[in-house]
């Protein structure tokens, strides 16, 4: 990185300005990061019981299912399955934590009386209704891998930018200011040496 100084104590002043927000800047980053950090650790929470729910009510539609099947047949299921026109409306319910935009909540919505289907055994009422908490589980498992992605990646991109001011920017305008301060100290020494010259010539000459 090649920094292009104004000349003189003003490149000192340009540069002590830009480390001092740059310094500004890494606290709130530092302070970003721990606080994502903490974020993370409570949407993995999340997202463990998320999963666990969907696990669970998975396997129990599954078994829903199975039971109509044993106890109505295929055709009669097929039959059922083909009365419900509609689709499932996931609704979502977004946050903003740190910048970060996630889905916090999640719930899927049905046209009234299209979650059960007509025809077949009470076990296919029970079916329908364990697909239907499937599908909820399903929804709130998405929302929370959407904002731990999401999290995650800002978690990463301020890590980033927070070792980019700590090893490269910061350092490098350190290292500048400390030669722009060695050569106007040299500049201020020849300075006062020419006056201290000029001095000297004048007092001779007016002593002679």
């Amino acid at each position: 990185m090649r920094l292009r100084l104004p000349p003189g104590r003003a490149g000192r002043l340009w540069l002590r300005r830009r480390l001092e927000v740059a310094r500004r800047g890494h606290d709130v980053l530092e302070q970003k990061q721990h606080a994502l950090r903490r974020e993370l650790e409570r949407i993995d929470g999340v997202l463990a019981e998320a999963r666990s729910a969907w696990d669970e009510r998975a396997r129990d539609a599954e078994t829903w299912w199975q039971r109509a099947a044993i106890l109505a047949g295929e055709r009669p299921l097929e039959l059922a399955r083909s009365s419900v026109h509609s689709r499932a409306d996931v609704r979502l319910q977004w946050h903003n934590a740190l910048g970060v935009v996630y889905p916090s909540e999640a719930g899927v919505a049905f046209q009234p009386g299209e979650l059960f289907p007509a025809g077949g055994s009470s076990a296919l009422a029970y079916a329908a209704e364990a697909h239907r908490r499937a599908l909820d589980a399903a929804a709130e498992l998405g929302a929370a891998e959407v904002a731990h992605t999401r999290t995650q990646r800002e978690l990463n991109a301020t890590t980033l930018r927070l070792r980019a001011l700590e090893r490269r920017w910061i350092p490098e305008h350190e290292r500048v200011l400390h030669d722009v301060e060695l050569a106007l100290d040299e500049s201020d020494r020849e300075e006062a040496a020419r006056i201290r010259w000029v001095i000297r010539r004048h007092e001779r000459a007016g002593g002679s």
